[in-house]
């Protein structure tokens, strides 16, 4: 129960300010209805009712569902835009982005809408790692005949026969096979294809769309020219769940009569097919119609100077003719009949490319006696005008907001390099930042190889007598025989006696691996024989083959690279000469980290016996002072590299952690130079190995200072 004063005074005053407050509310509210009349229009100035259409998108916002939906509708009606490739799309939702994709397409084409299966009368096709020829360009089929059953080869499903829409699904470009990458450069972009294969010849116009994912880390896996030939590129790395399901797991299609959440569905085919990714405006919708008509747009004078500006002046023709092509497909689903430069523009933004120009919104200026308008908070119901803010909730006013009584601080980098910009667009183009691996540049099939046994394999080293017609040494064998040609009567042909017979003397494939890296540049005051001999021992027992990088000699062809050489054992002299080179001035530890990784991929990749075990041995103080790209380029920077040098060796060495762990051990010697005393330890957690300290010496060094 509330409390009742005792004293009569004390509650004559509380009466006074009860009465107080409820007149100081009335005025309020006297204000506020005033104000709210004020804003009324009246009769005459009330609009005549227009009919509301579904706005689109803002192309420029952050949402990338909405962009991911503008790039399959723009891919969908433009013929030129027949490749989508999508960078960090989560697995879970590649099946539902499939689907919605395979609707646009087949609505653009004038799929019937009551057609059977998930993806309606597309034709759908999956490329994955076991493609193979056989599986993209023929397809068997088996016909009951009068004389039994008949075996027949017909074109296959990349074909497109017989005629209709078709999508061609990656779910792994870079996992893609040698087959299927093939067929992406000999299909995207061209004008007419033709198929000669087992007796069948073949001939047609592409038309299929295609959808690949790939992961922006594993762009340097792929080769250049096959990620060129998608002219759509989209990343959608902040893209966690679908708008239209609520969750990044829902994979199934839509019941017939409702929707991914349950509900009875009520949208036509444009939003059903497209509901995971949001409602389609009604201009897209009347764009994807089967029967809109499709005139040629102009294009403005201005739009190709304003698309090479953007693209820069490194870009290929292909990146200029896929913006282009964007723009057109943006002005048309907008039904514009002219491409102008702000369609290259929003193309930009839509595609995520950096330095895009961000959409300029007017804002109109306050007329006489004319406020403009506060935001409206949240709690405030439409048709009314904004609340006072200039009483607190104390009743009493409150005096108007001036400056802040403190200032704010200076931002304050944490950690030991640059802080990311936060809110930057990815790059359709992450191939840009990094260089191609050298073992995806072919497209050629390997010709298929049996291993055999182990005796008809590794180098050779001599010639012995052989017993069987394996691995034969053709040379010897004939002059062998050439020997006894007088005792067998000189016969017209060299006759070849099973005595004869000489084969290849091979040693075996070794199935140990050393890796060494040597900086050389950390080497003075320091004696590095002692912790390098339990390696070197370790490699000369199990008979284990060696590669040497070496990293800052000071004979180096070029400073800027390091340089590398392999050797079938330690005993090789090379090894004891690379452990006497005097230091150079660069320290390019980056480039030094990239050719043993290379070394250690095809070293557990290509080799024929397979390595059982191999270690990577890291003698370095972490200093790298010459970026990766530097090195690879030959050119020295033009400013300062700061930290890029250390952080390329670092995102190097991660990758040589993301390797076989149960194979490869990784250690970093460490010289213990200050400063940057922690570079090491850094360096082997990104290898994943440990950190054994240099050893320091008071005695005199010797003059290889190891």
């Amino acid at each position: 129960m509330p409390e009742t004063p005792e004293n009569p005074r004390d509650q004559t005053q509380t009466q006074t300010q009860a009465q107080a407050q409820a007149q100081a509310q009335a005025q309020d509210q006297d204000q506020d209805q005033a104000s709210a009349a004020a804003q009324v229009p009246s009769p005459a100035q009330v609009p005549s009712p227009v009919p509301v259409r579904t706005p689109a998108p803002a192309l420029g916002s952050d949402d990338l569902a909405r962009r991911l939906l503008a790039v399959l509708v723009c891919a969908a009606v433009e013929p030129g835009l027949p490749g989508v490739l999508l960078f960090d799309l989560p697995p879970e939702l590649t099946a539902p982005v499939t689907e919605v994709f395979a609707g646009l397409v087949g609505r653009a084409a004038g799929a019937p809408e009551g057609a059977d299966g998930p993806h309606g009368a597309v034709s759908l096709t999956t490329l994955g790692a076991a493609t193979r020829d056989e599986d993209l360009w023929i397809r068997p089929r088996l016909a009951r005949g009068p004389d039994g059953i008949s075996f027949t080869l017909v074109p296959g499903p990349l074909t497109e026969s017989p005629a209709g829409p078709s999508l061609v699904v990656v779910p792994d470009l870079a996992r893609l096979s040698v087959s299927g990458m093939r067929a992406v450069v000999q299909l995207l972009g061209a004008d007419v294809a033709t198929v000669e294969h087992s007796g069948l010849r073949h001939r047609w116009r592409p038309r299929a769309r295609w959808l690949a994912v790939c992961r922006a880390e594993d762009t340097e896996r792929v080769p250049p020219h096959l990620l060129d030939r998608f002219p759509v590129r989209l990343s959608v790395a902040g893209l966690r769940t679908l708008p239209g399901t609520g969750t990044g797991t829902g994979t199934g299609t839509p019941q017939p009569g409702t929707d991914p959440l349950g509900a009875p569905l009520s949208l036509p085919l444009g939003d059903r097919v497209t509901d995971p990714l949001g409602p389609l405006p009604d201009a897209w919708r009347a764009a994807l119609a089967p029967g809109a008509s499709r005139p040629p747009l102009a294009l403005a004078e201005e739009l190709a100077p304003r698309v090479l500006e953007l693209l820069g002046p490194d870009a290929g023709h292909r990146r200029a003719l896929a913006l282009a092509r964007i723009a057109r497909a943006l002005a048309r689903l907008d039904g514009a009949t002219e491409v102008t430069a702000a369609r290259a523009d929003e193309a930009a933004r839509l595609i995520g490319l950096p330095g895009a120009p961000l959409p300029s919104v007017p804002v109109p200026a306050p007329g006489p006696g004319l406020v403009p308008p506060e935001p409206p908070r949240p709690g405030d119901r439409p048709g009314r005008a904004p609340r006072r803010t200039d009483r607190g909730p104390d009743g009493q006013r409150r005096m108007p907001a001036g400056r802040p009584v403190l200032a704010p601080e200076p931002a304050e980098s944490i950690g030991p390099g640059p802080a990311p910009e936060p809110g930057a667009p990815a790059t359709p183009y992450p191939e840009d930042r990094t260089a191609p691996s050298a073992e995806s540049a072919s497209l050629r099939t390997p010709w298929p190889r049996a291993a055999g046994p182990a005796s008809t394999r590794g180098p050779v080293i001599g010639v012995r007598r052989s017993h069987d017609l394996r691995d034969l040494a053709f040379v010897r064998t004939a002059m062998e025989a050439a020997k006894y040609q007088a005792v067998r009567g000189n016969p017209a042909r060299l006759a070849i006696a099973p005595g004869d017979l000489r084969g290849y003397a091979r040693a075996p494939e070794p199935e140990r691996l050393l890796a060494l890296v040597l900086d050389h540049t950390c080497r003075s005051g320091r004696r590095w024989r002692d912790a390098l001999e339990p390696f070197l021992q370790w490699a000369y027992v199990s008979r284990a083959s060696a590669h040497v990088v070496e990293v800052g000699r000071r004979d180096a062809v070029s400073e800027l690279r390091a340089e590398s050489f392999a050797a079938r054992s330690v005993l090789d002299p090379r090894i004891t000469a690379a452990l006497v080179r005097p230091p150079g001035r660069a320290t390019p530890l980056a480039h030094g980290l990239d050719q043993a990784a290379q070394a250690l991929r095809r070293a557990f990749q290509h080799h024929r016996a397979g390595l059982v075990e191999a270690w990577l041995v890291v003698v370095t103080d972490g200093r790298g002072n010459v970026p990766l790209d530097a090195s690879r380029r030959g050119r020295t920077p033009d400013g300062p590299v700061g930290r890029t040098g250390v952080e390329d060796a670092l995102a190097v060495a991660a990758r040589i952690g993301g390797m076989d762990r149960t194979r490869l051990h990784s250690v970093v010697l460490d010289p213990l130079r200050r400063p940057y005393a922690e570079l090491p330890h850094l360096l082997a957690d990104a290898l994943g190995g440990t950190v054994i300290e240099g050893r320091a010496t008071t005695e005199a060094v010797t003059d290889d200072g190891w």
